[in-house]
């Protein structure tokens, strides 16, 4: 995996773990201290812009995520997905939808990450959602960017 490459898993890596402690503390402590927190607690960096990008970005449109979550994964109560996976599916779906990172990225990063901090059966649920929106929107999948 090339420096860029993984400098983005860690990145997502980290703002998985901000947006799961903002989600878990009822987005009663910014998004900005959660990231902050993140980084020079756990990663001691003093900062990270593609994961405050990310960040900034899911916090701005999640109820539009939610919305998305809710549409193509209809079978599971927002609220019943598990935390991580909903930290993970609004990353991933923020990272596709609003920041224009190539889906084929987002889905590989995204399913790896369920599969590090999700349950056994976090992966196939968080690639069909995400893969379930990439086709119904028309993204095509085969896009790639060397910067992703």
């Amino acid at each position: 995996m090339t420096d860029k490459k993984e400098a983005r898993r860690q990145s997502r890596m980290m703002a998985l773990e901000a947006l799961f402690a903002y989600l878990a503390r009822d987005q009663k402590v910014s998004i900005k201290d959660s990231l902050r927190h993140v980084l020079q607690e756990v990663a001691e960096k003093k900062k990270d812009d593609f994961a405050k990008t990310l960040l900034e970005t899911a916090a701005e449109n999640l109820q539009k995520v939610r919305l998305i979550i809710r549409a193509y994964a209809p079978e599971f109560p927002f609220e019943k997905i598990a935390p991580i996976n909903r930290a993970i599916l609004i990353l991933g779906l923020t990272e596709m939808k609003f920041l224009d990172t190539p889906p084929i990225v987002v889905i590989n990063e995204y399913v790896e990450l369920s599969k590090t901090f999700g349950e056994d059966k976090s992966a196939g649920f968080v690639n069909a959602v995400l893969d379930s929106f990439r086709k119904n929107v028309g993204l095509d999948s085969s896009r790639s960017k060397e910067d992703a």
